[in-house]
């Protein structure tokens, strides 16, 4: 019987270690990019700041909208989100562009769309237009719900999408057709997995499939151009019944199951950080709380939120085959609420933070994608200042995201951003075309590369001369079989310039990273296992033997 004991606690010591090991390889490791493969993934080699401009589309004064649009390229942002509501445009019915909403101001409904998109051209900005937000005349049926009036009552913003998607499509196939060779980047819906933005029914991922196939085909007629981007899902664990009861990896899980990858070229995503440090890797962790340690006996593990839950929907991307497509970051940002706001509101995105802490924040999940996630291309912060005619409820949170305030004053994190737009873009692991911002020209034959890693290889077209960090040029001569040159290695794991001249621009570059201790996470677990099973083992054994003598 002792013998027993001992092997039963030594079973439960090596589990434990195994347990306490898994948990922390998947806080260093997971989801992070050491040695990628060759071939670049499409719209990653882009600009790497966009900026969400909150109800541009609702400033009375057009002139806000220049000044919005500017502090966005100023600030160094290329790319720069906005929403076109369905319910703002085709507003009193089917094929009807015309805002009788004022009766002294009758106008086209297009004519403020038609600025901003004219405005952000002018000034060298990139759209990405979120279409959603079905009419009523496009909903009837939800103006004569009990469920939405009641969900309407509670949250005002809610919506659902369209009786008959063919409308939606219709519209979206509109706006591609209006602004061709001006916007090229259309992203279909937003957080359909919330029930407050689906007439509050619970989320649908294979009739919304059909919604995003109907658009994109549409779009994609319209505007062969056209790019068309994934609704961004809110992160959720799907324990909220009413509002989200349904976590986001099971519904993309849907949306691939029900055939929906070829209808998106770009999956979009959410990656707040609820007041946590950028650099937080945590994925799960127990639910517990000492003032309530019953009250979360149904769900003990929480994976609910974090700055690294998107590499949890990219493991779903890729699980179903569909990793060789870009992750946009559709919105992410940091609250800044002060003391005045009341609780529980003040927290409804985490601990609040600094103005200070926010801008360092914002820049170091800049800093964490570029050198862990080559998979993700543009980051869209959430948001660049609170706009449009109406004034933010004072006991609101939601303003304290703005990087600017009310009056277009640049708060610190405006500062931060532009601080780290203007160090000029530096390219992490990954495989990247010679197209990546990283790349400048210095002149005919000639670029410079600054990159972020300690090994980079690159896919000559001609023979070219190399010089690293200044030190010695090196002669590269392009491979018979087209294979990439291995340029430098075993480099410090930080910030390198590269000088390349040739008569013919290289074709594509890969950058890498060392796993730190890579022994540890391969001998360890495997070690642990082994024990692990010698153990149970000899303890059967014994139990054998023991049954034997009676």
């Amino acid at each position: 019987m002792v013998r027993l004991i001992l092997y039963g606690a030594v079973i439960g010591v090596l589990t434990a270690a195994l347990a306490v090991f898994t948990w922390f390889d998947n806080a260093v490791n997971r989801g992070v990019t050491y040695t990628p493969t060759d071939a670049p993934i499409p719209w990653t080699d882009v600009p790497q700041i966009g900026v969400n401009a909150y109800n541009v589309q609702f400033e009375p004064d057009a002139a806000n909208v220049t000044r919005t649009l500017e502090l966005a390229r100023d600030m160094g942002a290329h790319f720069v989100r906005i929403q076109m509501p369905w319910d703002d445009v085709e507003i009193h019915g089917k094929g009807d562009f015309v805002d009788r909403r004022t009766p002294e101001q009758v106008r086209s409904s297009w004519e403020k769309y038609d600025f901003i998109v004219a405005e952000a051209q002018r000034l060298g900005l990139e759209l990405i237009v979120r279409i959603d937000r079905a009419p009523q005349w496009a909903r009837p049926s939800d103006h004569a719900d009990p469920r939405f009036q009641a969900g309407l009552a509670e949250y005002a913003s809610s919506t659902g999408p369209p009786e008959n998607y063919a409308d939606y499509a219709d519209f979206v196939a509109a706006v591609a057709a209006r602004y061709r060779g001006q916007v090229r980047f259309i992203q279909i819906w937003n957080e359909p997995n919330l029930a407050y933005e689906w007439s509050w029914r619970t989320p649908e991922p294979e009739r919304f499939v059909e919604l995003l196939r109907m658009a994109a085909v549409a779009a994609r007629t319209a505007n062969p151009d056209v790019v068309i981007l994934f609704p961004s899902l809110s992160p959720t664990d799907g324990k909220e019944p009413r509002i989200a009861p349904m976590s986001e990896l099971e519904y993309l899980d849907r949306v691939y199951r029900a055939g929906g990858a070829p209808y998106f070229d770009i999956m979009s995503a959410q990656a707040y950080g609820l007041g946590q440090p950028p650099d937080e890797n945590r994925y799960i962790r127990l639910r517990w709380r000492p003032d309530a340690p019953f009250r979360d006996l149904d769900r003990p593990i929480d994976s609910r939120i974090d700055v690294s839950r998107i590499v949890m929907l990219r493991e779903v991307m890729e699980r179903h085959g569909d990793g060789a497509k870009a992750v946009w970051i559709s919105e992410f940002g940091y609250n800044s609420a002060p003391d005045h706001i009341p609780e529980p509101a003040r927290s409804t995105w985490g601990p609040p933070v600094s103005e200070e802490t926010k801008g360092a924040y914002l820049v170091g999940q800049l800093e964490r994608a570029r050198r862990e996630w080559p998979w993700v291309g543009v980051m869209n912060i959430w948001f660049l200042r609170w706009g449009g005619y109406r004034e933010p409820d004072p006991a609101d949170p939601t303003p304290y995201f703005a990087l600017v305030d009310r009056d277009f004053r640049p708060l610190p994190a405006y500062d931060a951003v532009r601080a780290y737009a203007n160090n000029g873009s530096i390219v992490g692991v990954g495989a990247h075309t010679w197209y990546h911002p990283a790349v400048e020209s210095l002149g005919e034959g000639e670029w410079r590369l600054r990159f972020t890693g300690q090994s980079l290889a690159i896919r000559f077209n001609a023979p070219a001369e190399v010089t690293l960090d200044g030190g010695a040029a090196l002669r590269f001569d392009p491979s018979g079989d087209g294979s990439l040159a291995q340029v430098a290695s075993g480099l410090t794991d930080g910030v390198h310039t590269c000088i390349i001249r040739s008569a013919v621009a290289p074709d594509s570059f890969v950058v890498g990273r060392e796993r730190p201790l890579p022994w540890v996470w391969t001998l360890a677990p495997a070690l642990l296992t082994v024990a692990l099973a010698c153990a149970g083992a000899l303890m059967m054994l014994d139990i054998g033997k023991s049954v034997a003598r009676r």
